[in-house]
């Protein structure tokens, strides 16, 4: 188990080292906060060299403040934060089932 303190789960953590330890590339993430500790997370892991793959079905986002007092729904703030991910950083299946391994 590692616990995280950070939304990206590779700072303060010893997750890269077990991964290589274990010989791992690919990952699969899903969480909560899509915008912010799946974004962060899938981020890191395709800097450090591994291969992210989100399960958009398993991520869930919330509604935003934005700057101009409105709100960002989740709805949105949830496409675009997998899309911006599928633009180069993961590899995003709409289901588990989706996934070929």
């Amino acid at each position: 188990m590692i616990t995280k303190a950070y939304p990206n789960s590779f700072v303060g953590t010893d997750l890269q080292a077990q991964l290589d330890a274990a010989g791992v590339n690919d990952l699969v993430l899903a969480s909560f906060m899509t915008h912010m500790c799946i974004n962060s997370t899938a981020r890191g892991a395709f800097s450090l060299g591994f291969r992210p793959t989100v399960v958009a079905s398993a991520t869930a986002t919330r509604d935003l403040p934005a700057p101009d007092s409105s709100v960002v729904p989740a709805s949105q703030l949830q496409a675009a934060s997998l899309a911006t991910l599928a633009d180069l950083f993961a590899v995003v299946a709409p289901r588990q089932s989706d996934i070929r391994g």
